[in-house]
Order: C-alpha cells, then sequence, then structure tokens
C-alpha cells in the first residue's frame, strides 16, 4: 500500500467528533487513517464511511501498526487541514 511519506497525521477535534456523531461532516473531505501513538498513516485519501469502515476491519483483525506494533487506528485528517486537502 502506498502512502505519502510527508502526510502528518493529526486527530479529528473533540468538535469535528461531536459533529461526526451527530451525521454532520465534509462530504467532499479526504479523510486518513493513522496509528495515534506513532502518527504513521496506513492508507490516506478516503471518504468518511470507508475510513470508519476500514478502522473497524483493522481493529477488529487486531492489524498492528508495522512502525510500532500498537493495533490501534483512528480517524483524522493531515495536519493544518480541516478538509484532508493539502498540497505536498
Amino acid at each position: 500500500m502506498l502512502v505519502n511519506k510527508r502526510i502528518s497525521p493529526r486527530a479529528l477535534s473533540p468538535e469535528e467528533k461531536e459533529n461526526r456523531k451527530a451525521g454532520v461532516y465534509d462530504s467532499f473531505a479526504n479523510y486518513l487513517v493513522f496509528c495515534p501513538k506513532c502518527s504513521h498513516p496506513i492508507k490516506t485519501n478516503m471518504y468518511i464511511q470507508s475510513a470508519e469502515s476500514y478502522i473497524e476491519k483493522l481493529n477488529a483483525q487486531r492489524k498492528p501498526c508495522h512502525v510500532c506494533g500498537e493495533c490501534e487506528w483512528t480517524l483524522g485528517y493531515p495536519m493544518g487541514s480541516k478538509t484532508g486537502f493539502v498540497k505536498f
């Protein structure tokens, strides 16, 4: 799987998480899935439902991060972005 190594991920803010729980999200945004311990992105440029489904699958399979070995994945954006669209 190819991932842009120049991406530094950030977790969704508490406000963004609350909005998501309420069904509010940017349908045009590009989300990413990453390890919250070491910030390694495993997959980028995903729509919200695809990213959430992928996280569920990785966590259910206890898929470890190949950088730090943790088995926890989370949803986020590239650092400095609220839409996932950034120029590298």
